[in-house]
């Protein structure tokens, strides 16, 4: 009998070679509809659904065309159809992450498509993941919440960047401030997620903790979790899209 979850995300852990502790990684601001993720992390990817994501073959193609798109110096309102894809009503105002008022040079572009290059090519099978929501969850932060809970099949990569290309990282981020147009980029690591509590959204700290503890960062079974939310490791990476739905019913997924 098939497994059913309500959609395919693929997404990226983007680390340091020098230091596996030190990840480049986004934070969910507060303009997310789903209250219970603001100020979240989450990993750099998106979902195998719209028809954006029509010509896809696999988690890994997924990634490479999410991560192209996200990684931008311009931050448009962010599409509405997706979320309403996933379940978000159409009344759920998002609001559009901030423009920068930073000047923008040719340099700077060929230096982020330089990176985005690196990252897509770095990219490593890690794992798939069960990832689940529960309603309580939700309910937690929001007393209006009308969203049922809702279980992701998460395909994780792992990247691993050079000092070259972690430098350029470094120069955009702190330049910028910000190179996603989708939420809040920063660059953290292990001890300071511990330090300062800082959750992980939608069940990824279970893919982030197996990570940290593949590199020997015993400190990583401190990580912050969130309650009435689990993740469950239940392979690697599949081939195609064909091959997840034979074993998945998959609730959203490319029109």
């Amino acid at each position: 009998m098939k497994k059913s979850v309500t959609n395919i995300s693929a997404v990226g852990i983007i680390f340091r070679a020098a230091n596996p502790a030190e990840i480049f990684i986004e934070m969910k601001d507060d303009g997310h509809p789903i209250k219970l993720v603001r100020r979240q992390l989450c990993p750099i990817g998106g979902n195998w659904i719209g028809k954006g994501a029509v010509n896809d073959t696999n988690t890994l193609s997924t990634f490479r065309r999410e991560l192209g798109e996200e990684l931008s110096f311009e931050h448009p309102v962010r599409d509405s159809i997706e979320l309403n894809l996933m379940g978000m009503s159409s009344t759920e105002h998002f609001e559009p992450v901030p423009q920068t008022s930073v000047e923008i040079t040719d340099v700077d572009r060929e230096r982020l498509n330089r990176l985005k290059d690196a990252i897509i090519k770095s990219a490593m099978p890690f794992g798939d993941y069960l990832n689940t929501v529960t309603k309580l969850a939700l309910d937690s932060a929001d007393s209006e919440n009308k969203r049922d809970g809702f279980t992701t099949l998460s395909s994780y990569f792992v990247v691993s960047l050079s000092e070259d290309s972690w430098e350029i990282l470094l120069g955009l981020q702190k330049k910028f401030n910000n190179l996603s147009n989708e939420s809040l980029t920063m660059v953290t690591s292990l001890d300071e997620i511990i330090r300062t509590k800082t959750k992980t959204a939608f069940s990824h700290d279970g893919a982030l903790k197996d990570f940290f503890l593949n590199h020997g960062l015993s400190v990583a079974k401190d990580l912050p979790t969130v309650s009435g939310c689990y993740s469950e490791k239940v392979g690697l990476p599949l081939s195609s899209y064909e091959a997840y739905l034979e074993q998945y019913e998959v609730a959203k997924k490319p029109a």
